[in-house]
């Protein structure tokens, strides 16, 4: 489906300038365990550049950024470079500083993501899984994946952002259903209208 464009990454790899900028850190209570490493946050909100993640809780195991899986649970928003998404559970897997792999689940999870030009693409499904390195994103259980004209729904949609296929299905149960709105041509286009041709002379 061409309408849905390679520039409608969910969550983009950080830039090494991004990655350089300081991670902030705001919360109403947390906890150290110093022998596992391990820290436990509530009431969280973290912003680095763009990026800025809330939710009620928050796990870090081992408590860093350089090597770590971060688990965000409880009404979780995450915004990042024109991107907007929602999920009850969203695990987050850092490497070097950087986010590498992350997973949103919800009752569905639901992302926004601004698109230049055009209708924000929609994707929505109970679980998201976005792998940077790979830039796929796969949606599953519920899944949707709309610009705002096309639409794909399935049991699970599969969308490779570097190739810009969409891959849907339904496991066998059921029908992927899609929806297309044709492009309207200007009126100058339409069969009929327009300058009529002029007419010609006969002898």
């Amino acid at each position: 489906m061409p309408a849905f464009a390679a520039d409608t990454p969910l969550l983009p790899e950080a830039s090494a300038a991004d990655r350089a900028l300081p991670i902030e850190l705001d919360a109403a209570w947390s906890e150290l365990d110093r022998r596992n490493n391990r820290l436990v946050f509530r009431n969280l909100h973290i912003t680095q550049g763009e990026l800025a993640i809330s939710a009620e809780e928050a796990t870090a195991d081992p408590a860093d950024f350089e090597d770590s899986t971060w688990v965000f649970t409880g009404n979780v928003q995450i915004e990042n470079a024109g991107l907007q998404a929602w999920c009850d559970t969203a695990e987050m897997t850092f490497s070097n500083n950087t986010l590498r792999k992350t997973t949103l689940r919800g009752k569905p999870a639901r992302f926004l993501q601004s698109r230049a030009g055009g209708s924000p693409t929609e994707g929505r499904g109970e679980l998201l899984e976005y792998d940077l390195g790979a830039r796929t994103i796969r949606m599953t259980g519920g899944a949707l994946l709309s610009d705002g004209s096309n639409e794909i729904t399935g049991s699970n949609i599969a969308y490779d952002l570097a190739r810009e296929v969409v891959t849907a299905s339904n496991n066998g149960a059921g029908q992927v259903r899609m929806k297309f709105t044709p492009r309207q041509k200007p009126a100058g286009d339409q069969p009929g209208q327009g300058t009529p041709p002029p007419a010609q002379q006969t002898d």
